[in-house]
């Protein structure tokens, strides 16, 4: 949501630069160093991050780091103020999303040259998502964290169920749905349970996508240098919403969920863990919450697959280095730390590197997002394109919105789907 204003937030916030005070790091000459780290993730959410900086502080006397909370929704109006100012932090978290935006309004520093010199564990080619941190060719942010969605399920219902495996495609789970779906003797307990509400930001966005993906579609692609094309075919549209619209037709999805956007939706949280639904899907933190509140152990599982492979997307935060640094070097001794091993001991994220999530330990009943992690892909195609990408969300949501709620048929939304996005191709992001 940061992408599409956040080049006029950056033009208006910089006018406002010579009020700023300077808070970039000491002078070299100083006996000690200290550094300034900005994150902006909750303050309930970072326990083992503080850790992490604690340890850091502990066996590097002469380098201090200092560990701000700024919320996203600031950060990026913040940092537009004071780096034109020649201040701001030393090091910042950074969502994928924003690398290439302030790397083209020039706050951030370019890594390639320390990265030549003091490549980060295995190397660049073991990071995820580095697509989003490059910019003609220079690397302006290191991919630190990575999360993703995976099936999340009650083991007990399904073994009650007589389903001894979990679905391992997406005709299988249509199936498997019809057998974890009981009516009667007060009860109700449906099979698969999704967020299917028409709004913007609805979650049916993501598993659209997963669908149409797994099957060897996309709806945009590049066919030549600058060159933008409609990829996916009216029949690929109306495929995926029959799909959708038949757990609704055959009753293994609560009509409810029509009008239910969010994945972290108590509908579907508590719908998991009283046992109202048998199978959904998440992400880690709302996986974790529902764990919380579940009455039976929860597992997750990969996400099905289709007729060509099984894929996820990827999303998860990077770290830059502030150009104004007057400490290059020990800055990205730091961001090299953060990405490490010893960092993800008490950091309660996935890491970004593919070697570390081979290495580290997590728990079983989050093997699902382990799994998913290296299959999943970004969403650079379309960031790259002329489409704003909340306008191509906004366009899946209510129009596959239309077909659940019977206001138009399969093949009316995808013709409306393919003119529209024809029509915001010739536009483009202007």
């Amino acid at each position: 949501m940061f992408k599409n204003g956040i080049g006029r937030q950056l033009i208006f916030a910089a006018t406002t630069a010579a009020s700023m005070i300077f808070a970039v790091a000491p002078s070299a000459a100083q006996d000690k160093v200290q550094l300034t780290f900005r994150q902006f993730d909750p303050p309930t959410e970072i326990q083992g991050l503080i850790a992490a900086v604690e340890a850091w502080n502990s066996s590097h006397p002469d380098v201090q780091v200092k560990l701000e909370t700024m919320s996203g929704g600031d950060t990026l109006a913040q940092l537009a103020r004071e780096i034109p100012a020649g201040a701001g932090p030393d090091v910042q978290q950074l969502a994928f999303v924003w690398t290439r935006d302030l790397a083209r309004s020039k706050l951030l520093l370019d890594l390639s040259p320390l990265i030549q010199s003091n490549a980060p564990g295995a190397g660049t080619d073991d990071f995820l998502a580095l697509d989003l941190a490059t910019l003609d060719g220079k690397i302006f942010g290191l991919p630190w964290t990575a999360d993703t969605f995976s099936m999340a399920y009650r083991p007990d219902l399904l073994q009650a169920a007589g389903v001894s495996n979990f679905p391992d495609s997406w005709d299988d789970l249509a199936a498997a749905a019809k057998k974890l779906t009981t009516e009667g003797g007060g009860t109700e307990q449906y099979g698969f349970c999704f967020p299917a509400g028409s709004a913007p930001d609805s979650g049916m966005w993501t598993l659209v996508n997963y669908y149409l993906w797994s099957n060897g579609s996309t709806l945009v692609t590049e066919e030549s240098p600058g060159k933008w094309k409609v990829a996916v075919t009216p029949e690929q549209l109306a495929a995926a919403m029959n799909y959708f619209n038949q757990f609704f037709v055959d009753g293994t999805a609560p009509e409810n969920l029509i009008t239910v956007n969010a994945w972290g939706d108590p509908e579907l949280i508590g719908g998991l863990g009283r046992g109202d639904c048998a199978i959904t899907f998440f992400p880690p933190q709302t996986f974790r919450a529902a764990e919380k509140q579940s009455e039976k152990p929860l597992l997750t599982a990969p996400i099905p697959k289709g007729t060509e492979k099984r894929i996820s997307h990827l999303g998860g935060r990077a770290l830059g280095i502030n150009p104004n640094t007057k400490h290059q070097k020990e800055a990205w001794e730091f961001v090299k730390y953060l990405v490490g091993p010893e960092t993800f001991k008490t950091y309660n994220q996935y890491p970004s590197q593919k070697s570390l999530l081979s290495q580290l330990q997590f728990p079983p009943a989050e093997q699902g997002y382990v799994t998913m992690l290296p299959l999943a892909q970004t969403f650079e195609r379309y960031i790259s394109s002329p489409i704003k990408v909340s306008s191509m969300t906004a366009l899946i949501n209510r129009e596959f919105g239309a077909v659940f709620s019977g206001q138009r048929n399969p093949d009316e939304a995808a013709d409306v789907i393919i003119k529209e996005l024809n029509d915001l191709l010739a536009r483009g992001k202007g």
